[in-house]
């Protein structure tokens, strides 16, 4: 099968097997056994229903049948994997940001309490010993 870099499956599918319909693969029923696979396998890792909408295991669905013709229990097998992929990935990038989220504020402190210390002011020189504020810095710049 030449369909490694072509890019567009689903005008490969269709001219290979013009109007191909998998029997049974789009019913009612099986996006709804789909939907149940889905819940129930992720329900095990994270301990909650997850339900997907419909529209988006039609979407994988498409994308599947685009990708290889088989027998339908093997593609819903891989609509499964590929849906509960999709929400782990989902998740882990949620997870992240929030953790981001959480120390950002901590990241930005100037005063850590875990030292006690602050920011090191001493290098920080506002005003000569004259009350003037300064101009220019402490080093020299040769021109030549």
């Amino acid at each position: 099968m030449g369909n490694a870099g072509s890019g567009n499956a689903s005008a490969w599918t269709h001219t290979i097997f013009p109007g191909f319909q998998a029997d049974g693969y789009f019913d009612n029923d099986n996006v709804e056994f789909i939907r149940k696979k889905v819940a129930d396998v992720l329900q095990r890792e994270y301990h909650q229903r997850i339900n997907v909408d419909r529209a988006s295991v039609l979407r994988v669905m498409q994308r599947i049948l685009e990708e290889r013709i088989e027998i339908v229990p093997k593609m819903n097998q891989r609509v499964i994997m590929s849906l509960c992929a999709e929400i782990r990935g989902h998740q882990l990038e949620v997870n992240r940001n929030m953790k981001w989220l959480n120390y950002y504020s901590v990241s930005q402190r100037l005063y850590d309490p875990t030292t006690a210390r602050g920011p090191d002011l001493q290098a920080i020189k506002l005003a000569n010993r004259l009350g003037e504020p300064r101009v220019g810095g402490t080093v020299r710049f040769y021109f030549t």
